[in-house]
């Protein structure tokens, strides 16, 4: 929108520019043709007369801005002047309660110097202490009855609350009745003032149908006085002539006597009662700008709203209206100019009405700030209201005509509008009441258009049809518009429908007031002429000119141009708009906004809150003041014990005092010991830290050496291993300068901090890697065929090489645990006894021989495991038939025997079982040789027979 006003605001400039460009044009061609006939210095005298008028002009027009700028610093110094008396009336009270503040606290401290005074003085006295303990005491049964008349008096004080408030609770239900009840008063005042319109209509008529009833009777005695003439004799009855309409205006009469009698008994009752609520609402509500006035301007409106319907439909009754205007009627009579200012003051009255509506929409939504703010002018609306009440006192005294001024009228619209604009423009707008304030505008100002029309002489058809057109579409419109207290739910529309709205009505009462000071110009240019003369047309076109000159202004393009087109775009804006009603486009849609509570009613709530907080502060500083009085009571008291409790503390500060400088003798030989102690301690940290880094020097080393030897330890085999032993045993260690390398390296905190890092990625490692390989253990186990596991171990009675087996079966046990010993407890290398890079003080203590020493435990191992396999070979092979083979050195055992021996325990089959009787009857159990364990450290296989 911004931009589309920027555009047009730039659009008008270069027009204005264009305009400039030939007017300058104009005056060159001007200049060149008397330069051609007068020369230079003719010339040059006119070109000054021309500038001087331009000067002139433009002077003109600065002294205006002048005028509106001194105006504006009136306005502002008038409300600064306010503000200053405002802000100096809050100075003066707050210095007065200042005042009463300091006088408070002057008596207060003449009171504590007296009750000083009083404590000083009784310090000393034994007498008055008996008389004090014998007061207490009496003070004390006193203070016991107080609390039980105290507690009786919360009890009654919590019943006093509860009935405060059931009657709180029950006068906001009756205020509520009470609203209802004045809601229904105004209704059945509205349906009164509607039945007495019904009962006007009904007397208009019943004085119609009497005027021809008289009529009637006269002409029926015309004819009995002709049948009378006749010579007929017959007898008609004489109808008695009663006059109805007198009678009934008399009693309508004395009925207006007596109501408005009872009338002016509410308005002066309800005037005292106003008064006497008055007389009970403080200071700051009836002050200038504060709440009364927000209450009376929201009174005004719909007051001024009343007037002026009230004046409308005066002026419709006093002025005849009447469309069809001939040239005597404008010539001879007065009735056309009498029309044409009817109409005027409706169209300006309707103006006001519309723009005072959005007044009260606007009211009943904004905030409470922006109603005190606008109550801070009513005195400037009390001045428009008076300009209302002229017009009204001109009306009752019958002197309201075409001569009469409205300035007035039209000063109090542009102020409401202007108003308006600048501090309720942003607020709700009811579409309702807006569509219809505007609808009943353009039909206003198209029967004063249609009067300008036929008064300037058929200026121009085109606006007699345009009249028409619009007319016709603001009647379709009004049809579709809801009724205010029918059921039809209200029309929304937005901004931009309210702008066409707005600038459709500022557009057709510009049309109007042209055709208004056209038709009075043309009116006085006639009145100088005869009545067989007339006006001529290109008179009647200046006057146009300056017509439509003064109403536009810069826009102003002549009076064709210019009302043919503020025309096209009223009747455009009302063709659209009765397009849109008939469609339903401005129809409720169904959404039901939640309408805010009023600022007045808002304002009444707070200001009720604001009472009873007053009534409750009071009460609390009612309640404040008795403990106040209790308080000193309690400090007199407090004050005598002070005294005692002060001859006690005098006592207790000697005692205080000795103790205090032994305490310092002691503080001070603690203190002495603790220096000492504390010297002592930081040369034992010292010598703590040389022994950590020192010894941190050789963890570093070791652990060096460490990873170097469990990288050997993996690159090597066991026979280079071996030869490796042996070469190192007489060559020097070459870890000697890793000692003062992790010296220097301590030096550095970033060194440092590495290897902290790394020692922890380290540990990481090796974490990772101890699960790592038990989880490649667990598959390993996993992957190895089950174990079958013999429950009777027993050998049966009998059994031939029964001694052999259990030797056997012993050495394997006894093998058994040696490996798994060896496999549980691994052993490292110590060489923690000897500093890195020096030799070895003897060869027990070398690393070397240590290596040594575990190698022949596992070719030992190895060995007994070879020569058990062997024996249990032979044993098996001697127990079975068929298994052996005899030569003449030594037995072996069977191809056959010694395949199934070496084939896997899980590939073999249960193919049959055979069952020897003994003599006893018993049965002996078959042995078959099966492997238990395997020893993947090795890489040799374990195996041992067990009976099956």
């Amino acid at each position: 929108m911004f931009c589309f006003f920027q555009s047009e605001g730039l659009q008008q400039e270069v027009e204005n520019l264009k305009e400039k460009v030939e007017e300058l044009t104009v005056d060159l061609e001007i200049l060149r043709s008397e330069i051609s006939e007068k020369g230079t210095d003719g010339v040059a005298s006119d070109y000054q007369v021309k500038q001087l008028e331009q000067q002139n002009e433009r002077l003109r027009d600065a002294l205006v801005k002048m005028r509106d700028l001194s105006n504006q610093e009136k306005n502002d110094a008038a409300r600064k002047t306010k503000l200053n008396e405002d802000m100096s009336k809050e100075s003066t009270a707050l210095k007065k309660d200042k005042e009463k503040l300091q006088s408070e606290v002057a008596s207060l401290q003449a009171e504590m110097i007296d009750l000083k005074d009083q404590v000083d003085a009784a310090l000393g006295a034994e007498e008055m202490v008996e008389t004090l303990t014998e007061r207490n005491l009496k003070l004390e049964d006193k203070i016991q009855s107080l609390e039980e008349e105290l507690a009786d008096l919360e009890a009654l004080h919590e019943m006093n609350e509860e009935l405060q408030e059931n009657a709180r609770e029950s006068e906001l239900e009756l205020r509520e009745d009470m609203d209802l009840a004045n809601g229904k008063v105004a209704e059945y005042k509205r349906k009164l003032d509607a039945t007495s319109e019904t009962i006007a209509d009904y007397e208009s008529t019943i004085s119609k149908f009497r005027e021809l009833v008289t009529s009637l009777k006269e002409s029926i005695r015309e004819l009995q006085s002709k049948q009378a003439e006749a010579g007929q004799k017959e007898a008609t009855p004489t109808i008695e002539t009663f006059d109805f309409k007198a009678k009934f205006a008399e009693t309508k009469a004395y009925a207006k006597t007596i109501d408005m009698e009872l009338r002016k008994l509410e308005v002066a009752q309800a005037n005292k009662h106003i008064a006497m609520l008055q007389s009970f609402m403080p200071d700051f509500f009836v002050n200038r700008g504060g709440d009364h006035d927000a209450v009376l301007m929201l009174l005004m409106i719909p007051r001024i709203i009343g007037k002026a319907e009230m004046l409308s439909s005066q002026v419709k009754e006093k002025f005849e209206l009447t469309e069809g205007i001939n040239r005597e009627t404008v010539l001879k009579t007065h009735k056309a100019e009498q029309s044409s200012f009817g109409n005027n003051v409706i169209l300006m009255l309707s103006t006001l009405q519309a723009v005072l509506r959005q007044y009260e929409s606007a009211l009943n939504t904004c905030s409470t700030d922006l109603l005190l703010k606008i109550g801070t002018l009513l005195p400037e609306m009390n001045a428009h209201e008076k300009s209302m009440d002229y017009f009204v006192d001109l009306l009752r005294k019958d002197t309201l005509d075409e001569t009469v001024s409205l300035d007035l009228l039209e000063k109090s619209i542009a102020y409401f509008q202007q108003l308006y604009t600048v501090h309720l423009s942003s607020e709700k707008v009811d579409c309702t009441s807006m569509m219809a304030d505007k609808i009943r505008l353009t039909t206003n100002a198209t029967a004063s258009g249609r009067t300008g029309t036929n008064r300037n002489i058929y200026l121009d058809e085109d606006l007699e049809t345009c009249c028409n057109d619009t007319r016709t579409c603001a009647r379709k419109i009004k049809r579709r518009l809801p009724q205010k207290q029918g059921p039809a739910t209200p029309l929304n529309f937005g901004k931009e429908i309210q702008a066409l709205l707005s600038e459709a009505g500022k557009n057709i009462t510009h049309i109007v007031r042209s055709l208004q000071y056209t038709a009075a110009g043309a009116m006085q240019q006639a009145a100088l002429l005869t009545d067989s003369e007339g006006l001529l047309p290109k008179k009647i076109e200046e006057i146009a000119y300056q017509a439509t000159d003064k109403v536009y202004g810069k826009e102003d393009n002549g009076p064709y141009d210019t009302l043919r087109k503020s025309f096209g775009m009223v009747v455009g804006a009302m063709n659209k708009l009765a397009n849109a009603m008939e469609n339903g486009e401005y129809d409720f849609d169904g959404t039901h906004e939640k309408m805010p509570l009023a600022p007045v009613k808002v304002r009444a709530d707070m200001l009720r809150t604001q009472i009873a907080d007053i009534e409750l502060m009071k009460h609390r500083m009612a309640t404040k003041d008795e403990e106040i009085v209790e308080l000193k009571k309690k400090l007199l008291m407090k004050q005598e014990e002070l005294s005692s409790q002060q001859i006690r503390l005098g006592l207790l500060e000697k005692k205080v005092e000795n103790a205090t400088r032994d305490s310092d003798d002691r503080t001070d030989q603690m203190q002495r010991k603790m220096d000492d102690q504390l010297a002592q301690f930081k040369k034992k940290e010292k010598q703590y830290e040389e022994t950590l880094d020192s010894l941190q020097a050789d963890i570093d080393a070791l652990e060096q050496e460490k990873y170097e030897l469990k990288e050997r330890l993996k690159v090597l085999s066991k026979k280079s291993l071996l030869e490796g032993i042996s070469r190192q045993a007489s060559a020097t260690s070459p870890l000697s300068p890793m000692g003062g390398m992790s010296i220097s390296m301590q030096e550095s905190p970033v060194l440092q901090q590495q290897i902290v890092t790394l020692k922890e990625a380290l540990k990481f490692t090796k974490n990772e890697n101890i699960r790592l390989q038990a989880d490649q253990m667990k598959e390993k186990m996993a992957k190895l065929p089950p174990l079958r596991i013999q429950i009777n171990l027993e050998i049966p009675d009998g059994f031939p090489g029964a001694a052999d087996l259990k030797n056997l079966v012993k050495q394997t046990v006894e093998l058994q645990n040696e490996v798994n010993n060896l496999c549980s407890h691994p052993r490292v290398v110590d060489i923690t006894k000897r500093k890195p890079g020096l030799e070895p003080a003897s060869q027990s203590v070398d690393p070397v021989k240590e290596l040594i020493a575990r190698t022949t435990l596992l070719t030992l191992l190895e060995k007994k495991m070879q020569e058990l396999q062997a024996n249990i070979t032979t044993v098996q092979a001697a127990n079975r038939p068929g298994g052996q083979v005899r030569a003449d050195f030594s037995t072996f055992p069977t191809p056959q025997f010694a395949k199934m021996l070496h084939e896997k325990s899980s590939d073999s089959m249960l193919v049959a079982k055979k069952y020897c009787s003994t003599i006893n009857g018993g049965i002996y159990k078959k042995l078959n040789c099966t492997t238990v364990t395997s020893f993947s450290g090795f890489g040799h296989n374990v195996k041992k027979y067990r009976p099956r």
